[in-house]
């Protein structure tokens, strides 16, 4: 019973932000005033609910999404890994080439609900485990259904897509790298924030005046 949920989460996850978006296109003028506080809360439920749900329902396990199961050893690990990419961020960053991508192709308006991206693509990757027993085969399941998902919400994989919109792809391949080599979801928002806050002060440094 709980595997035949797993489809149903899937589809309520894809379905999600077209069915948002017509429901703000019908009563958006009414839904104006809290426009912020709609925004903050519809990326942090369509973050965390497709997750938490099919675990709590059994749709996916704990593990295979990074939640859970995880031994002292595998955070060891996790913890060096992840540690070492972003002394390697915090050093790429001081070069003004590579600022200049980073801020174009990875979090274009310094916001910070992109983390909440996260949960939601460790569900796919449990989805995809749940199908396949190989890791490597539950991973590319994950960056499938992320991509329709990043198609849905309006990316165009064009030569005239602007980088902003290629930033949601370019954080879904992060999050499958960081994902492969730590299997732990909580090292990896740990991670995404520790480098979301590098990259607003390298912005706040650049535009101190000389």
């Amino acid at each position: 019973m709980t595997g035949a949920l797993l489809p149903i989460w899937v589809a309520a996850t894809l379905a999600a932000p077209p069915a948002a978006k017509e429901i703000y296109r019908r009563l958006g003028s009414r839904l104006e005033p809290w426009a912020a506080e709609i925004a903050f809360w519809s990326q942090a439920a369509y973050g965390v609910l497709p997750l938490y749900l099919a675990w709590v329902t059994g749709a996916v396990i704990g593990r295979d999404c990074g939640i859970s199961g995880l031994a002292l050893a595998d955070w060891m690990s996790g913890t060096v890994i992840c540690g070492l990419l972003l002394v390697l961020l915090a050093t790429s960053l001081r070069l003004s080439s590579a600022k200049r991508v980073v801020r174009a192709w990875y979090n274009p308006d310094g916001s910070w609900l992109y983390l909440f991206d996260e949960p939601r693509w460790a569900f796919t990757r449990g989805a995809g485990a749940a199908v396949f027993v190989d890791s490597a085969a539950a991973q590319l399941i994950g960056l499938g259904l992320g991509a329709v998902e990043w198609v849905i919400r309006g990316g165009r994989p064009t030569r005239g897509t602007p980088p902003e919109v290629w930033a949601g792809l370019v954080r879904l391949g992060v999050s499958a790298g960081l994902f492969a080599l730590t299997h732990n979801l909580w090292l990896i928002l740990l991670t995404q924030a520790a480098a979301h806050a590098l990259m607003l002060r390298s912005r706040r440094d650049s535009s101190l005046p000389a």
